[in-house]
Parts: C-alpha cells; structure tokens; sequence
C-alpha cells in the first residue's frame, strides 16, 4: 500500500491528517458506535491519570488505526440522507451540524471532499454514503467503502430520548462530535483501543471491524479511542 493511501484517499496533493482531527474539535463524545452512554463533564479518577498523557498526545503528528483494503476510489465522496421529505426539513438544523462538523474536521485537515448532502435516491451506480437517522446508538456497517451505497450504512442519532439521553439539551455538542467519530469509520479508521498495541492502561474492549495499518503511536487523545478522557 502507497504511504498515500492509509487514510482511504489517493489524492497526492492531500495533506497529513493531523491529529485525526483530535485536535480540532478539543475533547470528542467518543461513546459513538454502540459505547456507553458517555457525555459527562467529569472525569474518572482512571481519566485524570490519563489526563497529561492526552495533552501530550493531542500535539502529536498523523496517527490512526486504517484498515487498507477499503480506501474509496476517489473524491470527493458523496452524502446523502436517507429521509423522507417531512424528516429532511424537519432535521435541517441537525443536518447542517452534521455536515459542519465535517468540514471542519476531516475536510479542512486532509484532503478528503465530500458532496451532496442531499435527500438519497435509489441509484445502483451512487457512490458515498447514505444515512439514516435513528434514536439508537450511532454506527457505521463497517469501514471506507464498505459503506458506498448502502441502505443504513451510517446511522446517526438526532432526538438522544433512549440512547445517551443526556445529551437532550446539547444536542448540538453531541451530534458535531458524534458525527467526527462516525466519519472516520466511514474514512476507513477502526476503534484506536482495537491496536494490538494498546496499552492495559486503556480496558475498554476491542469493538468493531480491525484495521491491518498502525500509524503512529498508539493515540489517547483520539477521537476513536473509547478510552480518551474527554
């Protein structure tokens, strides 16, 4: 696999991810994908120890855990929301987040493109992701391309009334960073605690689809580590 291609685009202008936009969104509800109902404020007494490692850390270069087998073909990818027409207007707020997030993330630190963003249409040959939205806990079905063009690929929770209930009220906060950890699914990265060079400090179990592709040191402060602190 070319040096180029560990984060899921062929590009060879694209720059380094940085951090796997830890960094950039400073602290990431990181119980996505099925995790524990996550969200407080306060830190553990276990996260507290962990807490200069992740400042450290957060300055850190490129790092992530890729699977190579599913790297997109090319960009920009696209985005489509798999809505009925009620829905779509009535999640405009939450879409625009979603995709704000996004931008200010994966797009604006690598050079991944994503377009559309659009209500899905049934398209045998539409390459990107579709999303659903529902109040369970959010997931992809599985890594990179293995989400292009499928029904339910990448689910996403708006309302929290039975998944993470306590981000009613914030809900904002939790889909921005909920939407960086699912996306970087969707780029090909795999849970940070599934390396097989996870430290025993980090006792949240390995969870979905593996990598083959370790880059860096293992990254507390990422935004696919169960085990960051924030």
């Amino acid at each position: 696999m070319r040096e180029d291609a560990w984060i899921v685009i062929t590009d060879k202008k694209m720059k380094g991810l940085r951090d796997l936009a830890l960094a950039i969104l400073s602290g990431m509800l990181i119980s996505g994908c099925g995790g524990s109902d996550g969200g407080s404020e306060a830190l553990t007494s276990a996260s507290r120890s962990s807490a200069a490692q992740w400042t450290a850390q957060e300055k850190a270069t490129v790092k992530g855990y890729a699977l190579s087998t599913v790297i997109w073909d090319h960009v920009p990818i696209g985005v489509c929301w798999d809505m009925n027409n009620a829905d779509f207007a009535l999640y405009s707020a939450e879409r625009s987040w979603t995709r704000s997030a996004i931008e200010e993330t994966w797009e604006k630190y690598s050079g991944v493109q994503f377009m559309g963003w659009q209500q899905c249409v049934s398209n045998p040959n539409y390459y990107g992701i579709r999303i659903t939205v529902e109040d369970s806990g959010p997931h992809t079905r599985g890594l990179g391309a293995m989400l292009n063009n499928a029904q339910g690929g990448m689910a996403l929770n708006f309302t929290f009334k039975n998944w993470t209930p306590s981000c009613q009220g914030r809900e904002e906060y939790c889909i921005r960073r909920v939407a960086a950890h699912e996306f970087g699914h969707a780029l090909g990265f795999a849970h940070e605690q599934n390396r097989p060079d996870t430290p025993s400090s980090c006792n949240e179990p390995a969870q979905g689809t593996n990598g083959d592709t370790m880059v860096g040191p293992w990254d507390l402060a990422s935004v696919m580590n169960y085990c960051n602190p924030k």
